[in-house]
C-alpha cells in the first residue's frame, strides 16, 4: 500500500491511470462507431484506410502500453527497487516517439500533434473539436497530474511519497506545486475558451471559461485548508497573518464546491450536450424544462446520463480537494468513477455534434444550432490542415 491507501505504488499510479484513460477513449470510439456515429468526421481527421475503424489502433496501442506497465510493475515488486519504476515511463515514451512505421505511426504522430496544440500557450491558434475533447478528458485526470509531480519527486530524489506530502519541511511541494499541477488541465481548457472567444467573439466561450475557472478556488482552498490543519495540529491555531479562521476557510471551500458542481452540471446538460432548454411559451410565462426534439439514443439513456453526471459531478468536486482522504478504501475509486463519468460525457458530447450534422437543415430554434461548436453551412467539420491525407 502507498499513500491514501491505494493499491498501486505512487510511482505507478499516474501512468496506469493515463493508460486506463486511453482504454476509455478506445471504448468511446468503439461505442460511437457501432452506434452509427462517425468519429472520424467529428474529430476532423483524414483516414486513408477506410476499412480500418478508428478504434482498432487505439485499442492495440492501449494493450501494448498496458502490457509494458504490467511487466514493469511485476519487476518493481520482484526487485523492490525505485529505479525500475522509471522504466514504464521511458518505455511508453520510447514507443510513442518511435520513428518506425509499425505500431500505427500515423495515429501516434496524430496524438503528438494534438498534444502540442493542447499544451501550446498560443491563445491565437485555432481550437479544433478534437483538441476540446482531449482537454476536457484531461480535466478528469487533474488529480493524476498532481500524483505525477509527486511521483517525479519520488523517482528523482529517491524518497518515499510521504516525505513530500506529510513532511512539514516540504510545504512547497505539497501546498504550491501539487495544487498547481492539479490546476493545469483547467488552465488549459480556460486558454482554449479564450482562444475560441478571440476567434468567434461569442460570449458563451467566456461563460464556459468561467466554469473551468470555478474549479481553481476549490483546489486552492483545499490546499489552504490542509495547511491550516497542520498548523492547528502543531500549534493549536492558525497564523494571525492569515486573517481567517479554519471554519471560515471550510465554509468558503464548501461554497465553491457547490458553485463548481452545479455550474458544471448545468453546462454539461444544457450546453455541452445541448440536451435541455429552459423556455417559456407564448400562452404561459412560467419557465419550463424540456428535452430537445432530436435524440439519437433512447430517451431513458439521456435521463440516466443526467442523473449519473449530477451525482459524480458532486463527488469529483470533493475529490479535487487534496485534503480529503479516504483511507479505509482505495481513494482511486473516486477517480475511476470520474473516468467513467467522462466516458459517458464524451459519448453524449459527440452525439450532440452528430445530431447537428444530421439535422443541420432544421430551424435554429428547434435544435439551438447556434449554441453548438463549429457550425458550417454543410454541417460537416473541415479536416484539420496538418492531418496527413
Amino acid at each position: 500500500m502507498d499513500v491514501e491507501g491505494t493499491f498501486l505504488p505512487m510511482t505507478y499510479r499516474p501512468i496506469a491511470l493515463f493508460s486506463l484513460g486511453i482504454w476509455g477513449w478506445a471504448l468511446n470510439l468503439f461505442v460511437l462507431s457501432k452506434s452509427g456515429i462517425d468519429p472520424v468526421t467529428l474529430l476532423q481527421l483524414h483516414q486513408a484506410d477506410k476499412q480500418t475503424p478508428l478504434y482498432k489502433p487505439v485499442f492495440i496501442i492501449s494493450a501494448v502500453f498496458s502490457v509494458v506497465i504490467m511487466v514493469n510493475l511485476w519487476l518493481y515488486w520482484y526487485f523492490n527497487t525505485p529505479v525500475v519504476a522509471m522504466l514504464p515511463y521511458i518505455s511508453c515514451l520510447a514507443l510513442l516517439f518511435w520513428p518506425g512505421k509499425g505500431l500505427y505511426r500515423k495515429e501516434r504522430i496524430r496524438f503528438i500533434r494534438m498534444s502540442k496544440r493542447v499544451f501550446s500557450l498560443n491563445i491565437f491558434a485555432p481550437v479544433f473539436f478534437s483538441d476540446i475533447i482531449m482537454a476536457d478528458m484531461l480535466t478528469s485526470f487533474s488529480n493524476v497530474f498532481g500524483d505525477l509531480f509527486v511521483a517525479s519527486c519520488v523517482l528523482i530524489a529517491g524518497q518515499k511519497s510521504s516525505y513530500f506530502m506529510d513532511n512539514t519541511d516540504n510545504l512547497y511541494y505539497r501546498d504550491i506545486m501539487v495544487p498547481l499541477f492539479i490546476c493545469l488541465p483547467y488552465l488549459i481548457r480556460l486558454k482554449q475558451c479564450i482562444s475560441e472567444f478571440i476567434e468567434t467573439k461569442e460570449k458563451r466561450h467566456i461563460l464556459n471559461g468561467i466554469k473551468y475557472s470555478s474549479a481553481l478556488p476549490v483546489i486552492i482552498l483545499a490546499a489552504i485548508q490542509k495547511k491550516a490543519t497542520i498548523y492547528m495540529k502543531e500549534t493549536g491555531s492558525i497564523p494571525n497573518s492569515w486573517h481567517l479562521e479554519e471554519n471560515t476557510i471550510t465554509r468558503y471551500w464548501i461554497l465553491f464546491v457547490f458553485i463548481n458542481s452545479m455550474y458544471s452540471f448545468w453546462w454539461d446538460i444544457s450546453m455541452d450536450w445541448n440536451l435541455i432548454d429552459f423556455s417559456t411559451n407564448k400562452r404561459n410565462t412560467t419557465p419550463s424544462i424540456q428535452l430537445r426534439n432530436q435524440l439519437y439514443f433512447p430517451t431513458i439513456c439521456y435521463i440516466l446520463a443526467m442523473l449519473f453526471d449530477f451525482l459524480l459531478r458532486i463527488t469529483w468536486s470533493l475529490k479535487l480537494s487534496s485534503h480529503i482522504y479516504i483511507r479505509q478504501m482505495d481513494a482511486s475509486i473516486f477517480l475511476l468513477l470520474e473516468i467513467f463519468r467522462r466516458w459517458v460525457w464524451v459519448i453524449f458530447r459527440m452525439e450532440t455534434e452528430w445530431v447537428k450534422k444530421i439535422y443541420n437543415t432544421l430551424p435554429l430554434d428547434s435544435l439551438r444550432l447556434n449554441l453548438l461548436d463549429r457550425k458550417t453551412s454543410s454541417g460537416i467539420l473541415s479536416p484539420i490542415e496538418e492531418e496527413d491525407p
